[in-house]
């Protein structure tokens, strides 16, 4: 059955009024996941609170999550339109997942307040970083206390992560365990695919500003073009003007 126009603008209105309050708990929840990686001496208690905001915030998106799905027409329709939105439910609030479902739940809010090219950008940029920045907090939790391991802090294992998304790879950070060496796979994969992206997306920008000053020339060169052509036109009538003030003059001299 097709979306009603009601249905969509019931829907497109609380999704407006609830954008901003999901983008605030999305960074909530960034800010409690980087806390529980990087405090590796909190205590059961500091750490048992936390896992609690983890799973408030997770049925809070679930709950907009059912209401923007109750309130659409075709719900088959809004499920396949909404992919991120529908893992952020699904995957559920454990501790090997908050990589995934931190990532689902701030791409979400980001793509879900993305319209137009200024926006696109934003998203691009702000989707890099956050690739950064989540695959160094999993790196850090999975690389951090174990045998041979290179990550002594979080700064070797942010250096990593800019070495291996440049794909430049000197060798003085690797992984050492299963988990580190899937994080790595996600990153390099993930981090090519938004670095082309990102190239594209300039390109096209740019590829846009010149058409736009292309454009510009020729409309300038046109109007030039008309001015002249008046110009002309003003000065061939001043002249004839002249010289019909001037023949009746002769004639009476004469």
């Amino acid at each position: 059955m097709p979306e009603t126009q009601s249905e969509f603008t019931r829907r497109e209105s609380w999704e407006r009024t609830t954008g901003i309050p999901m983008m605030v708990l999305a960074v909530v929840f960034l800010g409690v996941y980087a806390w529980q990686v990087l405090d590796i001496e909190a205590s059961p208690r500091l750490d048992a609170w936390l896992t609690r905001v983890d799973v408030m915030i997770w049925a809070a998106f679930a709950l907009d999550f059912a209401v923007r799905l109750w309130l659409s027409g075709n719900r088959l329709r809004f499920l396949r339109a909404h992919p991120v939105d529908l893992l952020i439910v699904v995957l559920p609030p454990l501790r090997p997942l908050r990589l995934l479902r931190a990532a689902m739940l701030v791409i979400g809010t980001l793509n879900r307040n993305t319209t137009t090219r200024a926006r696109l950008a934003v998203f691009v940029g702000a989707s890099s970083i956050l690739l950064l920045l989540l695959c160094s907090l999993a790196f850090f939790d999975a690389e951090y206390g174990a045998a041979d391991s290179k990550i002594h802090n979080f700064g070797d294992a942010l250096w990593w992560s800019m070495v291996s998304v440049t794909t430049v790879g000197y060798g003085d950070v690797y992984p050492v365990t299963t988990e580190g060496r899937l994080i790595s796979l996600i990153l390099m994969t993930l981090g090519i695919g938004l670095i082309s992206f990102a190239i594209g997306t300039t390109t096209s920008w740019v590829m846009d500003q010149l058409k736009s000053v292309e454009a510009n020339v020729e409309n300038t060169d046109r109007e030039i073009t008309e001015l002249v052509a008046e110009i002309r036109a003003l000065r061939a009538e001043v002249a004839g003007m002249r010289s019909r003030v001037v023949a009746p003059d002769t004639v009476r001299a004469d």
